[in-house]
C-alpha cells in the first residue's frame, strides 16, 4: 500500500461517519484545550453505554478549521492512523472505495507491513468493541 497525505487536503475531515475516540483521546483533548473532560464532553462529545465520538458540526469535524485540523498534535486515533485502519488494509474493495475519495492513497512510498500490522493491532487496541 501508497499513502502520502496530501498537502492542504482535508477530505477525511468531512466525509459521513464518526470520529470514535478511546478513553485516552479524549484526556488528550482535553488536556490540549486546557479544559477538564467533563467541559471537553459537553463542547465536542456524544457519548452512550459504549462509545464516545465527536460531535459533528455541519457534516465535518468539529475542530476542521481553514487551514486544517485545529486540535493536529492531539489527534484521536482514528484520525491520526488513517487510512491505515484494518478494514481497509485487510479489504482491497473497502481500500478502493476510500481511494475513490482520498486523494493520497496510492502515492507516495511503499507502507512497510509491519506498519501497517501495528496500526491496525492499535485500531483494535483503541477501540475493541468496533473490532
Amino acid at each position: 500500500m501508497r499513502f502520502a497525505c496530501q498537502p492542504g487536503c482535508t477530505r477525511c475531515c468531512t466525509q459521513k461517519g464518526w470520529v470514535y475516540l478511546s478513553v485516552e483521546d479524549v484526556s488528550r483533548l482535553a488536556a490540549f484545550h486546557g479544559i477538564g473532560e467533563d467541559e471537553l464532553q459537553r463542547r465536542y462529545l456524544y457519548s452512550t453505554k459504549h462509545t464516545i465520538r465527536l460531535r459533528r458540526q455541519g457534516g465535518q469535524c468539529p475542530f476542521l478549521e481553514a487551514g486544517g485540523c485545529s486540535v493536529h498534535p492531539a489527534k484521536p486515533t482514528q484520525c491520526r492512523l488513517f487510512p491505515f485502519w484494518p478494514e481497509l488494509i485487510e479489504d482491497r474493495k473497502e481500500l478502493e472505495a476510500t481511494a475513490r475519495w482520498c486523494p493520497g492513497i496510492g502515492k507516495g512510498n511503499l507502507v512497510p507491513v509491519e506498519m501497517l500490522e501495528a496500526s491496525a493491532s492499535e485500531m483494535r487496541n483503541a477501540y475493541p468493541r468496533s473490532y
